[in-house]
């Protein structure tokens, strides 16, 4: 609707004057009359961001801080080069030992999200501990001092040893020093923790005593991952967890072999009450026999906390020379069970 701008007056569509005051229109003249709108705008509220969890790579830092510390702190307080240690001049002991640290927080967060240890962990595993590895072998060398009466101390005791040349007038860089040492380190014989001799090295056999040090520290990050998960049963099902595992029972391996076939046929028909049952009317403990059988098999019940999938878990024990038992992982027999039962094995667990 348009509108007279000499009286305000409403205008006839298309007219060229107005009707009311008489006033002659020009079509640039009319005023369209505006309309007021609303305009509507939607606050969306800003939803808070998930905290993120530092990933294993983040926690792996942690341990390879931790062995870097322990091996240089030995260095610094007593002299003691532990990743250097070796039992019989082959068995790099040291540097199994600190390996292992290197890697375990890392595997340890793995196995605590769930997660089973992969070849992609294990070659992550493998690089951190060879970084390690040269992050002491640095470490040292930033530690090594010349006091006054020219003796190396690592008790930051005089000018550091990137001051001096050697003779040949080469100045000790970080890989002029590992070069040094290859070429002119002696091995000490330990006894009872004390040294009690010392021994004239040749380069080869220090190149030899180098490598292996760096041998024992991927070997012991790598097991590192196998003890993570040692004595644990992943899950099958979700493989995002590990099964939490309650004790029904032990028999005897003799009763195992014997009662195999029923033990498998409670489990497939579902009847929990039929299977525990023959647990109890075997166990070692109810029928005193517990010191008789050299091998036995531990029964237990196993659910996933994630996808709550049961198993039932049959752990296999030998006793030792020592009258101990020890587990053997190979011989453990992990059988798949419905909701059900299991749901009936943790009632009955939970209420024993």
């Amino acid at each position: 609707m348009n509108f007279c701008p000499h009286c305000g007056a409403k205008l006839e569509i298309k007219s060229n004057f107005c009707t009311s005051c008489g006033n002659g229109l020009q079509s640039s003249e009319v005023t369209p009359k505006l309309k007021r709108t609303t305009s509507v705008v939607t606050v969306t509220k800003k939803e808070p961001k998930e905290k993120k969890v530092p990933t294993p790579y983040v926690f792996g830092l942690t341990g390879m801080v931790l062995s870097a510390a322990i091996a240089l702190g030995l260095l610094s307080l007593g002299d003691f080069e532990l990743y250097s240690f070796s039992l019989w001049f082959v068995i790099p002991i040291g540097g199994i030992v600190l390996g292992i640290i290197s890697t375990s927080v890392y595997f340890w967060r793995i196995v605590k999200k769930g997660f089973k240890p992969s070849k992609h962990h294990y070659i992550i595993a493998a690089a951190m501990a060879i970084l390690t590895f040269f992050f002491i072998q640095y470490g040292e060398y930033r530690m090594t001092y010349v006091d006054e009466g020219k003796e190396i101390n690592h008790q930051f005791d005089g000018d550091h040893i990137s001051n001096y040349m050697d003779q040949d007038d080469n100045a000790f860089t970080f890989a002029h020093y590992v070069t040094y040492k290859l070429k002119n380190s002696n091995s000490s014989l330990l006894y009872r923790g004390r040294e009690i001799s010392e021994i004239d090295s040749s380069a080869g056999y220090n190149l030899f005593s180098w490598i292996l040090d760096l041998v024992g520290f991927l070997l012991g990050g790598l097991s590192s991952g196998l003890l993570s998960i040692s004595g644990k049963t992943h899950c099958t099902a979700c493989k995002r967890a590990y099964v939490k595992e309650h004790r029904l029972g032990e028999l005897s391996l003799g009763k195992v072999i014997e009662t195999q076939s029923g033990l498998v046929h409670v489990i497939e028909s579902n009847n929990f009450p039929a299977f525990i049952e023959m647990i109890n009317r075997e166990d070692i403990f109810s029928n005193n026999e517990a010191e008789v059988h050299e091998e036995t098999y531990v029964i237990k019940i196993g659910a996933c906390p994630n996808c709550q999938h049961g198993y039932v878990i049959m752990r296999y024990y030998s006793k030792n020379s020592e009258g101990e038992y020890d587990e053997n992982e190979s011989k453990k027999i992990v059988i798949p069970i419905t909701d059900a039962f299991a749901s009936e094995a943790i009632s009955y667990v939970s209420a024993a």
